[in-house]
């Protein structure tokens, strides 16, 4: 046994010799640079190659370097199996591999970013420019992220940093979406609409925007920052760059000689222009990087192959028993003695010629740094000669603070204080913000589009000028700086301005004119595409204008005109749009309307009559010392627009058809170019007219449908809404609730339904089969948000005598979370006079556990759509069980509704359910069809 161990280990160790012989000739012969790729291999190649040459040329030695693009992970595997004597990484990737395997950076890659060299890079958090609900990072939650990758660090990991730091989980993100390279697909979804929120690394927005694909203005960035010495947006902190790293196998000579060779890599050559970049810096701090990371939990344990060298540098502990360790002991002391006994046999010669090399390479060193020093010191010299004597407005600014380090003569001439004054001041006593935080944050969007900032600036006397700062990072004496030339660009502001106002608005009334407005729609038309949503499109022309101008002339028509303008603006949104065609014709434009076509005409047609009743009332209009009061009506034509393949053309034509119609038929009225969108407005109306007749006429009826526990014994009924209409016959609330909604006409509605229910309860009261029955009645938003809403039932209750235990009232989830705090408010109320509450439909909307616990319920009620599928749908069965669940736990009583079959009351049954509604039981139906069916189920 001991001979054949013997023979094993000689065996073992003459392997690892030969390949340690192997692995030193192929040190010497090939060194090899792994380099993570995000492209196509070959062009991630051709990138870096260049790199490659240039260490051929400028490391001593028989080395040829080449280059190797992998992507991740199997770079991963490529380590672990030693291919690479240095590696190319990203900032996370490294700090996992130095963990790993020992990586050692020696130098930063310095990229270009907007013709600057920086040294670092961050992560930007970017949503649509017009998302007024997404203002900052607190208003990420619920919304749905777009991100290229879980193991990206600048476009993923560093803004859920910057959310952390804000107390903002990646948890209370509605969904974050993985699009996978490249990261122009998420700049994409949130232009679209696909995704509220992107995470991209820094540099992606300015390249697609150099590129043509975006503009920078359809975007605002979250959490901006400015760092002087950065020129590109940013969200988050600032990391270093991609590290240049070195396997602990590598010769320390070999790593030294490599790095000197990166860090002399010029701006101009080759190998930087090859790959893009500016050169190497000395290696960054990655602390930072392995900070987030451990932070956020996200550098885990791995589970890797191991070879026995990884066991023993990584783990150094016991795993195999004593005679194991042994083993690993005596292959050790082997290897050790080989490697010690080939350092021996080298030359005086070689270790000489090593020497002499050495020598040269420290006092070619010592050379250029002389050389450069003396370089700085003159470039110094020229600086300071140009910056006091040039003819421009000059500062010297400390980054941090804002202090004025320096002005020159001309900057003292422009500002009209001393160079000594001007040294004492900072930037801020110069610099004047813009007057509201819009104007600010549209100045910062334009400024971070250009290459300078444009900012209003204070002089001495107190005068404004508006002045163009080009600012750049310098190193003056050691200090690194802010130097700044201003250039004073009033003049030509206001010159622009006043050309793009005669470009693009109407001199009379202020308002954009025919050729922004034909802008506005085509960039409307496109966004339909995005959104999905519907916009309209209005023509208004005033009936019998040409009259009042030849009666009193154009002054008189220009001031009803510009009256005109006024009451239009004053009935559309900020975000809508009003122009003058020319004449007596305006236009509107409206967007953002909803997704549903004929909630959009309802929405339209609701705008355009605001517009035509407030362009009816009269004019009083001022000529000399006579006030003349003029009657104008309009005629309206409108289209409503969504298909993004619509044509400008197209739809002004439709449009001006739709005036023509409303003129024809009488003018002051409002017609539609589609005639099933004029038709559909018209049973509108009509039904309005019905409604209003259908209270004063006493139309509307009370059904009834039973509710029972789980022995199947009555224990109250639902009050449901019908109408009885003359003409159409009986109507559902779903065809006149949403109406009644809109028009107000629910308040009056839903006032009538509570005091008939409240009859009802009266008249059971003296009878034994339906004394002990709950009444439940629906309540609506409006209704409920009535100041005295709770007064109003208590009324009803006082009024009738009835028992307050017998009324329930059903609040929906969108009732309740609109003004939680007012709910509660007024359930606890009532509740004090003994009603009762039920949460209807729950499941459907926002279901939340941080509000269930707050609300004083009584009862939740299980939706019909949940208890419709629960014998086929197993997520509908999930969350029948899970709702029944949360009742028991928060103690209220759960009720299905919508139970049609044996099969679904057996299952509500078993899951916990207790109480029950639906056709099974008994269908809605009048107050006598129901009283006689209860009677006869109490028949014994």
């Amino acid at each position: 046994m001991g001979r054949l161990l013997h023979i094993f280990i000689r065996a073992l160790v003459a392997i690892l010799l030969a390949a340690g012989a192997q692995h030193a000739v192929a040190v010497e012969k090939e060194i090899r640079i792994g380099v993570l790729s995000f492209r196509p291999l070959e062009q991630t190649r051709q990138q870096w190659q260049a790199t490659a040459d240039y260490l051929n040329a400028n490391v001593a030695g028989a080395y040829r370097f080449s280059v190797e693009p992998v992507f991740f992970p199997d770079l991963d595997k490529a380590i672990d199996q030693g291919r690479f004597q240095f590696v190319l990484t990203n900032p996370e990737h490294y700090v996992t591999m130095r963990t790993a395997h020992g990586l050692t950076a020696i130098a930063t890659l310095m990229p270009l970013a907007e013709g600057h060299p920086v040294d670092s890079f961050g992560g930007v958090i970017v949503a649509r420019a017009d998302r007024k609900d997404i203002k900052g990072l607190e208003d990420v939650r619920g919304k749905v992220v777009a991100a290229v990758g879980e193991q990206s660090f600048g476009a993923y990991l560093v803004q859920r940093w910057a959310l952390y730091e804000r107390g903002v989980q990646i948890g209370e993100v509605k969904k974050v979406h993985f699009t996978g390279l490249p990261q122009d697909q998420i700049v994409t979804e949130v232009l679209n609409g696909q995704a509220d929120i992107g995470f991209v690394r820094t540099g992606l927005l300015e390249n697609m925007a150099r590129e043509g694909k975006i503009r920078l203005g359809e975007l605002k960035v979250l959490n901006s920052r400015v760092s002087p010495d950065f020129p590109q947006l940013i969200s988050t902190e600032l990391y270093p760059e991609w590290p240049f790293t070195a396997m602990p196998e590598v010769p320390e000579r070999l790593v030294k000689n490599v790095t000197l060779a990166l860090l002399n890599i010029a701006p101009d050559d080759a190998a930087a222009r090859s790959g893009n970049y500016y050169g190497f810096t000395p290696p960054g701090n990655y602390a930072a990087v392995e900070a987030v990371m451990l932070r956020l939990k996200l550098n885990p344990d791995r589970a890797e192959q191991f070879d026995l060298r990884d066991v023993v540098r990584k783990y150094n502990m016991p795993l195999l028993g004593g005679a194991l360790l042994l083993l690993i002991g005596v292959l050790s002391a082997l290897v050790y003695l080989a490697r010690t006994n080939r350092s021996l046999q080298m030359s005086y010669r070689e270790r000489q010629r090593l020497d002499d090399e050495l020598q040269r390479t420290n006092a070619s060193l010592e050379e250029k740094v002389i050389s450069r020093t003396h370089d700085l010191q003159q470039s110094e010299a020229r600086f300071r000669q140009m910056f006091e004597h040039h003819a421009s407005p000059m500062l010297l600014v400390e980054p941090l603070s804002g202090d004025i380090v320096n002005a020159n003569r001309a900057a003292a001439r422009f500002y009209g204080y001393s160079i000594a004054q001007m040294k004492t001041m900072n930037i801020a006593q110069v610099s004047t913000s813009p007057p509201d935080e819009e104007a600010e944050e549209r100045l910062q969007a334009q400024n971070r589009e250009r290459n300078y900032f444009v900012f209003p600036h204070r002089l001495a006397n107190g005068e404004l000028r508006t002045v163009e700062v080009h600012a750049s990072p310098v190193e003056v004496e050691g200090r690194r700086l802010l130097f700044s030339i201003i250039h004073d660009v009033t003049e030509r502001k206001q010159l622009e301005e006043q050309m793009h106002d005669l470009a693009f608005y109407d001199p009379l009334t202020k308002l954009p004119n025919r050729r922004l407005l034909l802008d506005r729609l085509g960039k409307a038309l496109l966004a339909c595409g995005r959104t999905h949503r519907h916009g309209a499109l209005m023509f208004l022309d005033l009936d019998h204008f040409k009259k009042l101008n030849d009666l009193h002339g154009h002054d008189i028509g220009d001031k009803l005109l510009v009256e005109v303008a006024k009451r239009i603006l004053g009935c559309i949104r900020e975000q809508d749009s009003a122009a003058r065609f020319g004449g007596d014709e305006f236009v509107v434009m409206l967007e953002g309307l909803s997704e549903d076509q004929r909630e959009a005409v309802n929405q339209a047609e609701t705008v355009a009559e605001k517009i035509r009743a407030a362009l009816a009332q009269p004019y009083l209009l001022k000529q000399d010392n006579e006030a003349i009061v003029h009657h104008c009506s309009s005629s309206v034509g409108v289209s409503v627009f969504r298909r993004h393949d619509e044509t400008v053309e197209q739809l002004l034509k439709w449009t001006d058809m739709a005036m023509y119609r409303a003129k024809d038929s009488g003018r002051n009225t409002i017609r539609f170019f589609d005639p099933d969108m004029q038709t559909a407005i018209e049973n509108r109306a009509a039904l309005e007219a019905d409604l209003h007749a259908a209270l004063e006429q006493r139309q509307f009826r009370l059904y009834y449908q039973l509710q029972v526990n789980v022995a199947g014994k009555p224990q109250g009924a639902e009050a449901l809404l019908r109408w009885q209409h003359p003409q159409q016959g009986l109507i559902l609330p779903a065809q006149f609730i949403p109406l009644a909604e809109e028009t107000g006409l629910i308040v009056p509605i839903g006032a009538w339904v509570l005091d008939t229910a409240c009859t009802q309860i009266k008249r059971w009261m003296d009878r034994p089969v339906f004394r002990d029955l709950v009444l439940a009645v629906n309540v609506s938003a409006k209704q409920f948000r009535q100041q005295d809403f709770v007064e109003q039932v208590k009324r009803a209750v006082e009024q009738h005598g009835i028992n307050a235990t017998s009324l329930k009232l059903e609040l929906t989830e969108s009732l309740v979370l609109d003004n939680i705090e007012d709910t509660i408010t007024k359930m606890l109320a009532l509740k004090d006079v003994g009603v009762s509450f039920s949460l209807d439909d729950f499941g459907t909307g926002y279901s939340s556990l941080s509000y269930l616990k707050r609300l004083p319920l009584d009862q939740i009620k299980i939706d019909q759509s949940f208890v419709r599928n629960i014998t086929t749908d197993k997520a509908d069965m999930v969350m029948v069980m899970t709702m029944v669940d949360l009742g028991m736990n928060f103690e209220v009583d759960v009720i299905a509704e919508g139970v049609e079959t044996e099969t679904q009351f057996n299952l509500l049954h078993r899951y916990g359910c207790t109480s029950f509604q639906g056709n099974l039981f008994g269908r809605p139906m009048p107050i006598e069809q129901f009283e006689r069916q209860l009677s006869e189920k109490q028949r014994p």
